[in-house]
């Protein structure tokens, strides 16, 4: 696993995890492909597997069991797949089929595909329930995330850019979110969109080889590279949207070659942000540089179609009523109005208050201290950003107009998107999302 503050001089292997606690699996199927050639390790044995052999595991009383060839066998611990040749041969479709994987996890993308793992395959449990990590060389995943993340009809530069910045934040190795796992993280958006060599592509690996190594520093660092699809039009800082020092790469910063006149600063005041969010500047994430009916092409080939630049959403009162008891799990009747209290500066929302009737009929105000709090707390789906306005409508419902999809830190992948297509270089577009850093191989 990566060491935390550690710069790597040679090429890590990484552990990536696929199904997680929280995704309640007990059971899961793997296929083995024609090649290479794989066998099976648990509680010191070794199997050889047959080509198109088809595993099925089960969790069952602190056990694990799988079946091969009309036999069963039980494990206490961890069983590992794994080529018999360790190779470092990537092509697309070309790995372990694991079947029904969860992407897009607790978003509103959500849904189940089958996808291919180069690298090896550890099955494990965790709390009664399965747990599946793939372990495989960083760059080998890069390939992979690139065009998990984007589609393979980006332009080259964009696709190095994102490698570029993936493998950064990857080696920063800041938020360790699943580290108690044995995981360096997970599959999916709370870490990196990663689906296997399933939808890898010659030009992601292209990307991965001729960026190989290349990461973005500052003052000696790692920068801790963030990133999103699509900032609106805006950057916001790292401390507005995460607990911690600011960060000086990830600052607010206008998604443009020069900031346009539509910005009226500071968009934290209620005024300003109207109007920027009721506006549609020239900006490298515009529909005046990629129209939004065309960007299906470029995005990954599990995001929706939808409009990621400016956006309405209307929810109604039992909609809110229902979100409010699920994820903040208290007692509301209706809602009375949405506040939006403190923004920064790129006029996300990072504090909020919601007036609610209780079941009792009594008034109360509930707040909502943080950017991701509000996304998750006003729509089951979880918002597309919390860069948005809010009006009642006659019917008691709220109309939210916004700007952006995600947290607008860092990279703006539909905004590198624009760049690439303008014939920025990837160097100039890692530059112009994280200003003040460098670009260096260190391995």
């Amino acid at each position: 696993m990566l060491q935390p503050g550690i710069i790597p001089d040679k090429e890590p292997l990484i552990r990536v995890g696929i199904i997680l606690p929280e995704d309640r699996y007990t059971s899961v199927s793997i296929v083995i492909p024609q090649s290479p050639a794989y066998q099976i390790d648990y509680s010191g044995r070794s199997i050889a597997l047959k080509a198109g052999t088809e595993l099925y595991f089960k969790y069952s009383r602190d056990h694990i069991q799988f079946s091969l060839d009309d036999k069963t066998y039980s494990a206490p611990n961890t069983i590992s797949i794994f080529p018999i040749r360790d190779g470092k041969e990537i092509a697309p479709g070309r790995g372990l089929l694991v079947k029904n994987v969860i992407s897009g996890r607790d978003f509103h993308w959500k849904k189940y595909i089958n996808a291919v793992y180069s690298g090896a395959l550890i099955i494990g449990s965790y709390e009664d329930r399965l747990i599946m990590i793939n372990e495989l060389p960083i760059e080998q995943y890069l390939m992979c995330v690139a065009t998990s993340e984007m589609g393979a009809a980006c332009p080259e530069a964009l696709i190095e850019a994102q490698t570029i910045t993936a493998r950064s934040w990857m080696l920063a190795n800041v938020e360790q979110k699943h580290v108690h796992l044995g995981m360096d993280v997970c599959n999916d958006d709370c870490c990196q969109r990663y689906q296997g060599t399933t939808f890898l592509t010659p030009q992601s690996i292209k990307g991965a080889l001729n960026t190989y190594g290349q990461v973005l520093l500052y003052e000696n660092t790692i920068c801790d590279a963030r990133y999103s699809k699509s900032c609106g039009g805006v950057m916001e800082a790292f401390e507005n949207i995460w607990s911690g020092p600011a960060l000086p790469y990830l600052q607010i910063k206008a998604d443009a070659a020069d900031e346009p006149p539509e910005w009226q600063k500071p968009l934290s005041d209620e005024t300003n942000f109207a109007a920027w969010v009721n506006s549609k500047p020239h900006t490298f994430c515009s529909p005046h540089i990629i129209p939004e009916n065309e960007l299906k092409k470029y995005l990954g080939s599990v995001d929706e179609d939808g409009h990621y630049f400016r956006w309405e959403e209307r929810i109604t009162q039992s909609e809110l009523i229902s979100s409010l008891k699920q994820f903040r799990g208290i007692d509301v009747a209706s809602v009375q109005n949405i506040t939006i209290l403190e923004r920064g500066g790129s006029g996300r929302a990072k504090k909020a208050a919601i007036d609610c009737m209780d079941s009792n009929g009594i008034n109360f105000r509930h707040l909502l201290d943080d950017e991701y709090v509000i996304r998750r707390a006003l729509h089951k789906k979880f918002l597309y950003s919390s860069a948005f306005t809010v009006t009642k409508a006659e019917d008691d419902s709220f109309v939210l107009t916004g700007a952006g999809w995600g947290h607008g830190a860092g990279l703006c992948q539909i905004g590198a998107l624009g760049m690439s297509l303008k014939s920025y270089t990837s160097e100039e577009i890692v530059l112009h999302y994280y200003p003040g850093s460098t670009l260096k191989r260190i391995y």
